[in-house]
């Protein structure tokens, strides 16, 4: 369940509820699901289950009767830190972005050391301006 736990509402260690309506088709697979209510309504809990819906497998009470619908309610847990399989895209454009700045830093300190020892190397003679002893 996990992978289909909204990533915002992951982030922000929300919990919330889907209740989804499904045709069951003659082989057990979902079709034309559509959401009922989900709360809390802001949070896509309801993609969430529609999602998840093309993994459920049911079985229909009459496969040669009149099709057949379901309804079917989740409840959304936060998923434990090490269950996230992939962080959504804001959260690794945002990763990326930290990256870069570390990076950026990292490299200017690289080159103010660098700057630094070839002065320190550099003997006195040659540090003075010309004209002077």
């Amino acid at each position: 369940m996990a992978e289909f736990y909204p990533a915002r509402a992951a982030r922000r260690d929300i919990s919330g509820r889907a209740t989804i309506r499904c045709d069951v088709m003659a082989d057990g697979r979902l079709n034309g699901c559509m959401v009922l209510e989900e709360s809390p309504t802001d949070e896509h809990f309801g993609d969430a289950a529609l999602k998840m819906a093309s993994k459920f497998q049911m079985t229909k009470p009459d496969p040669n009767g009149p099709p057949a619908s379901v309804t079917i309610p989740l409840v959304f847990r936060p998923p434990e830190p090490h269950a996230m399989i992939r962080p959504d895209k804001e959260t690794m454009q945002s990763m990326m972005g930290a990256a870069a700045g570390v990076a950026a830093i990292a490299l200017t300190l690289l080159l103010v050391l660098i700057w630094g020892l070839d002065r320190y190397n550099t003997p006195a003679a040659e540090r003075r301006p010309k004209g002077e002893p």
